[in-house]
């Protein structure tokens, strides 16, 4: 089978998880010391810093995993180390998912200005629900994640050449569930996400359009603040939906009994989701006018002072 060269693989990954973790630790720093200076995170804050340590966290294990893949086979060919590592990815991607739809969620009702009591309470109690919907999504992300252990089983074949107990060298090998539904469950779980992530898209580019097209009509400049507000949100989260699409057809190939575990679009497919991680923090960077005004501080530019996102709100 064609294979990514061990050295090549290994200091792309590197790379990347370098890249990723002095961007999302950026964003920690930015969030750490504006608490220290407030004693309080706002809601998105907190969204924010649990999509970035989970973002870490899953970069982080992809890193080991392709290590030991590459460079510790012997080690990695055991069921208990395959297992953990499955469980830690798949937990970390689907928690760094359903973080991300509570973002979407966050901004569509801080954003749409939709009538009707049930709104506006929702939008006062938000504080109280943000801590609610993390919590809830990390418990599901680990449910969902932790029966792999269990589940899953490496099936191999041995070249006839090759020495019995000699796993060095397979002919081929894959990752196989035993109740033959794991997989199927895991993309419909990643399916829902992504689907909160569209709607909540498509309402805020909507609103966007609707709240435009009055300005338009009563011909009113597009520089207010709650335009800004919301063509930040409506950039931020498309942005989000596309990065998500590309990481829910990554998903999609790794979840796909038919790929072989160490072929050449295996491998592609763990380099395209560890470069995730990496593009998430600069979305997440460039949708936030905190933390768009650091970089700017640091390389001694100007801050947007004149912009007023949601995300500091």
């Amino acid at each position: 089978m064609s294979e990514l060269n061990p050295i090549l693989a290994v200091v792309i990954h590197c790379t990347l998880f370098l890249s990723g973790f002095m961007g999302n630790m950026f964003i920690l720093a930015v969030h750490f010391l504006d608490w220290w200076k407030t004693r309080e995170f706002n809601p998105c804050d907190v969204i924010i810093n649990c999509i970035v340590l989970s973002n870490m966290a899953l970069q982080g294990t992809i890193l080991t995993n392709e290590v030991c893949f590459f460079m510790f086979v012997a080690f990695y060919f055991q069921n208990n180390v395959v297992n953990s590592l499955a469980v830690l990815m798949s937990s970390m991607a689907f928690t760094s998912l359903w973080c991300s739809t509570c973002l979407c969620f966050y901004y569509c009702v801080k954003i749409v200005n939709i009538s009707g009591a049930f709104f506006y309470k929702l939008q006062a109690k938000l504080p109280v629900i943000v801590p609610c919907l993390l919590t809830l999504s990390v418990l599901m992300s680990w449910t969902a994640g932790l029966p792999a252990y269990w589940d899953l089983y490496l099936y191999m074949a041995i070249n006839n050449d090759t020495f019995p107990g000699n796993l060095t060298n397979p002919s081929y090998f894959n990752i196989k569930s035993k109740c033959n539904c794991l997989f199927q469950a895991y993309m419909l779980f990643s399916s829902v996400a992504f689907t909160v992530i569209f709607i909540t898209a498509g309402t805020i580019i909507t609103s966007l359009c609707r709240h435009m097209n009055r300005l338009k009509k009563n011909k009113e400049g597009f520089s207010n603040a709650k335009v800004s507000s919301h063509l930040s949100a409506a950039r931020t989260v498309t942005l989000l939906l596309l990065l998500y699409l590309a990481f829910y057809g990554v998903l999609n190939a790794i979840f796909n009994e038919t790929t072989e575990v160490g072929s050449l679009m295996f491998s592609l497919c763990f380099i395209m989701l560890s470069i995730f991680p990496t593009t998430n923090s600069i979305i997440l960077i460039t949708g936030n006018r905190k933390l768009t005004n650091a970089v700017q501080h640091l390389l001694g530019m100007k801050s947007r002072t004149d912009c007023c996102e949601t995300t500091n709100r």
